[in-house]
């Protein structure tokens, strides 16, 4: 019976014979510096990371910058194949421009 480790159906994966996840089994994984503009209160904001390999409905886990300003929730789809969008919600009173910054994204399938 193998080993297992996190990254596939219900966060497991089964381990190959050397002790490695399969390459059919890994994150597949991009980044990009995306530059949003301003985002008026209560606004949505995309952009779009290539993820070569990316599926609709693939699962995604987004890492934003450490800049990320206070007040903005942010989420991830595959929204085409090859393609990662990233909303960004502003939930504040006022306007926020988001300064250009890396996000990077994990595709799990």
């Amino acid at each position: 019976m193998g080993s297992t480790a996190k990254g596939a159906a219900g966060g497991l994966a089964t381990l190959d014979t050397t002790g490695k996840v399969p390459a059919a089994q890994a994150a597949l994984q991009g980044s990009a510096a995306l530059d949003f503009p301003s985002i008026a209160a209560g606004a949505v904001a995309t952009l779009s990371i290539t993820v070569t390999g990316a599926a609709v409905g693939d699962r995604v886990a987004v890492a934003a910058p450490s800049t990320v300003n206070a007040g903005l929730m942010w989420c991830a789809h595959v929204s085409a194949a090859d393609t990662v969008t990233i909303r960004l919600l502003n939930t504040t009173g006022g306007a926020i421009d988001p300064a250009s910054a890396t996000w990077k994204v994990s595709v799990f399938q």
